[in-house]
C-alpha cells in the first residue's frame, strides 16, 4: 500500500515545480480541474466510501535524491508549465481509488507530462509487483495509457490527456476485489472522461 503513496505525490510534484502565476492560453482551466475530480468512484462490483479522505498535508517524505525514479520525472518535467491539480482519494479495508486532475499550460505540455508519469509509473509498477500490462489504449481522450500491476492485489492505473488536462486513475485492490478490476476501474474512468468532455 506504501507504492500509491510514492505515484501520489507525483501530482504535486508536476504543479509545484512549475510557475503557479501561469495561465492556460486556452482550454481547461484550474476550475475545471477541481470540478472533474469530485467524480466519485463507480460502484461496479464494489462498494466505496460516500466521501473521498481529506486532503494530506504532506504527500511524500521522499526526496529526488533518495529516489531515483523521483529524479527522473523531475528532470522530464522541467520545462513544463503546469497550472493547477486537483485530486480525491477514497480507501476502505480492501482498497484505494485514487484521481488526480492537472492542468497545463498547452496540450504540448500535458503530453510531454503524460509520457514523463506513464515512466514515472512504469517504473513502481515494477518495484512494487509484476507488470501484467503496458500498453496505450483507445477511445479515451486524445491520447491514454494503462498499466497493470500484480503480486500485492491488484493495481490499475490510467492516464490519459483531453488538450491541456491531465488525468489519473489509480485503484488498488488488496482485499474484495470485484472479478475484473479493469473493467471496473473503466467504468469510472469513462464517467471522469466524460465529466471533462466540453460540452458536459
Amino acid at each position: 500500500m506504501t507504492t500509491r503513496g510514492a505515484i501520489g505525490a507525483v501530482a504535486v510534484l508536476l504543479v509545484a515545480g512549475c510557475a503557479e502565476s501561469a495561465q492556460a492560453d486556452e482550454g481547461f482551466t484550474a476550475a475545471d480541474a477541481t470540478r472533474i475530480a469530485n467524480t466519485r468512484p463507480l460502484p461496479n462490483g464494489w462498494t466505496w466510501p460516500h466521501d473521498p479522505e481529506p486532503p494530506s498535508q504532506s504527500a511524500s517524505t521522499e526526496s529526488a535524491d533518495d529516489d531515483p525514479l523521483l529524479a527522473e520525472l523531475q528532470r522530464q518535467m522541467a520545462d513544463v508549465v503546469g497550472i493547477a491539480e486537483a485530486g480525491h482519494k477514497w480507501r476502505d479495508d480492501d482498497k484505494l481509488g485514487n484521481l488526480v486532475a492537472q492542468v497545463f499550460g498547452s496540450g504540448v505540455d500535458a503530453h510531454k507530462a503524460l509520457a514523463a508519469l506513464n515512466g514515472f509509473s512504469r517504473g513502481w509498477g515494477a518495484k512494487s509487483g509484476d507488470i501484467t500490462r503496458d500498453e496505450e489504449v483507445d477511445g479515451l481522450g486524445d491520447e491514454a495509457w494503462r498499466l497493470w500491476v500484480g503480486g500485492n492485489g491488484t493495481q490499475v492505473t490510467y492516464h490519459w490527456r483531453q488538450d491541456n488536462l491531465l488525468l489519473e486513475v489509480h485503484v488498488h485492490c488488496w482485499g474484495v476485489c470485484p472479478s475484473d478490476v479493469d473493467a471496473a476501474t473503466r467504468a469510472w474512468v469513462d464517467a471522469i472522461d466524460e465529466a471533462a468532455r466540453p460540452s458536459s
